[in-house]
């Protein structure tokens, strides 16, 4: 059989498959379907609406508004293109290695290029349907900065689905390279090389002055400052930066220049493709077989093995009396633990995040903005929360809600332990809130001392983000309870599905009405001070203690009483049954 056949022969398969679920939800979940198709209506009504206020109030601005807003476009699709090889890599590589259904499938007559294409596409579509949801709210917006017509979402569109196609074979170059010729000895030099990397960085940003040394130069030499940092996006060699060719030839109405790019963005596209298709020809068996046959084995000491990798210590008893928790309990927790450090796709994507959410909270003075006025304080500091806030809910959303389903078949055990499945939903929701409300109170902390706020408001800000902190886990917790996937054990295919996309929605929802009533009292008080009638301290307090409470209250509808409904369920027996 050849390799095309064979690639169509595994999508029509698919297809059949997910047009059969298809059919099922829509049989069985309309109110759901609806539900999740309203939201995201409302989502991409009001991200257009936003975009295109603050485009035009960029393109407005004379002398460089136009430069600015070239600036943006390349820097939008930059992240896209960089955001789209990291997950393409990490959910094609689960595909290929990771999965036991491909265990039967290479030993089918079947090419195994195909085996490769196939699993390149899945990935692509299972990445990309999300930032092309996000992506249409912008282009539209887009296209009414530069008053352009159908011709500038008919050149637009296929450039974005050319780079969604590079962005996911470039990952699988990378994942069939790294499995097939990756050493162990490799981590380490790697390691040196970032963590220097990393301090170079550190120092040159440590190392530039602040918006008041900018300050004292013309308005040209303070945009050139700005601005030379992201000259790296604007490279013409990447394939964002002729995405972003097409969308300015495109707005201009030059369909020739916008055509020229379209076909470069094609051609590069298809050339991609059969070089994946080379290489999986090539490397794919080699480095599947060296994955099958890494399997652990006892060819390391117990003193060679991290902690995460030795079996539990007799002297434990002093964590699980810290703890507060009995025998089972402790190895009910302990196993989330070591799952967790074994899986570097997320400790390492967990670490990106707070990493980057440190960096920028201890550096708010260097943003450019006149933190000696009252107003710029109150407004970075609470979109500082929001901020962390929308990070936290794309952790559980990626971790936290899948946990339930990805005990898979395997809950039988845990049905049979001396711990209820009850039981280990509070555990579990112990553990991730509590480690993220910590990790996410640091980064509040942090962004307040940058900000020199009182105390007063950096107790306000950590008491909220405790309250979403643990608002957030338990509903991404009680959905993935209440909707889970036992089938499946892919995690970026669970959240990929209705479920998934319930949760990443009602935790939105949840962030901006506690955001809302967050900011209401500042904005209140904001206004007051204006019209020269400033509240005393004693209604400050009290406000701001109402709106706590309000937050809390929120937090109970949103989190508490999905959390109860889980509890409930699990509690019946029925629901092994779907193991």
């Amino acid at each position: 059989m050849q390799a095309f056949a064979a690639t169509l022969l595994l999508a029509r398969a698919h297809l059949r498959m997910m047009r059969q679920r298809t059919r099922h939800a829509l049989r069985t979940n309309r109110l759901l379907l609806l539900t999740i198709g309203g939201f995201l209506g409302l989502y991409c009504a009001a991200a257009y609406v936003l975009v295109a206020r603050g485009l035009d109030f960029i393109a407005k601005m004379p002398l460089f508004g136009p430069l600015l807003t070239e600036r943006m476009v390349h820097l939008l699709f930059f992240f896209f293109f960089v955001m789209l090889v990291i997950s393409n890599a990490t959910i094609t590589g689960m595909g290929l290695f990771r999965r036991k259904e491909m265990d039967w499938q290479v030993a089918l007559p079947v090419p195994w290029t195909s085996l490769v294409m196939w699993k390149t596409l899945e990935g692509m579509a299972l990445a990309s349907w999300g930032l092309l949801v996000l992506s249409a709210p912008i282009l539209a917006a887009l296209g009414r900065v530069y008053h352009a017509g159908p011709f500038f979402y008919l050149a637009s569109v296929p450039a974005l689905l050319c780079l969604v196609s590079l962005s996911a074979s470039i990952s699988t170059w990378l994942l069939l390279i790294l499995v097939r010729h990756a050493r162990r000895w490799w981590w380490r030099p790697a390691a040196v090389l970032g963590a220097a990397l990393l301090v170079l960085a550190l120092k040159n940003w440590f190392s530039q002055g602040g918006p008041e040394d900018l300050a004292g130069g013309d308005l040209v030499a303070t945009m050139q400052e700005v601005m030379k940092h992201t000259e790296i996006c604007t490279h013409p060699l990447l394939p964002s930066s002729w995405v972003a060719e097409v969308v300015f030839a495109a707005g201009r109405e030059a369909e020739g220049r916008a055509g020229f790019f379209i076909l470069v963005l094609l051609a590069n596209a298809l050339f991609a493709l059969l070089v994946t298709a080379r290489l999986g020809a090539v490397m794919f068996y080699p480095a599947w077989h060296r994955v099958m046959a890494a399997v652990p084995l006892a060819r390391a000491t117990d003193k060679a093995d991290p902690w995460y990798r030795l079996p539990a210590k007799k002297n434990s008893g002093f964590w699980r009396r810290l703890w507060g928790l009995d025998r089972a309990s402790y190895a009910v927790v302990l196993k989330d633990v070591r799952t967790f450090l074994r899986e570097p796709a997320q400790w390492g994507q967990s670490l990106l995040i707070f990493g980057l959410l440190l960096m920028y909270t201890s550096n708010l003075r260097k943003l450019g903005y006149d933190l000696q006025s009252p107003f710029w304080v109150i407004v970075i500091s609470h979109l500082n929360l929001l901020v962390c806030c929308l990070a936290l809910s794309t952790l559980t959303t990626r971790f936290v809600f899948p946990q339930i389903s990805m005990e898979g078949q395997r809950l039988w055990i845990l049905g049979l332990s001396p711990v209820s499945l009850a039981r280990v939903l509070g555990l579990k929701l112990r553990l991730s809130a509590g480690v993220m409300a910590l990790l996410t109170m640091m980064l509040v902390i942090v962004s307040s001392l940058s900000l020199a706020l009182p105390w007063e408001r950096a107790l306000f800000f950590c008491i909220a983000v405790v309250f979403m902190s643990y608002g957030l886990n338990a509903l991404s917790l009680s959905l993935g309870a209440l909707l889970p996937n036992f089938r499946e054990p892919n995690p970026a295919r669970i959240i990929s599905g209705f479920g998934g996309t319930l949760c990443l929605i009602t935790s939105f929802l949840y962030i901006l009405i506690a955001a809302c009533i967050l900011a209401a009292p500042e904005i209140w008080r904001w206004k007051s001070r204006v019209i020269g009638k400033p509240p005393p301290m004693e209604l400050t307090w009290s406000q701001d203690a109402l709106a706590l409470i309000l937050v809390f209250i929120v937090t109970l509808f949103f989190g508490a009483l999905p959390y109860a409904f889980a509890k409930k369920r699990t509690k019946n027996l029925d629901y092994l049954a779907e193991s």
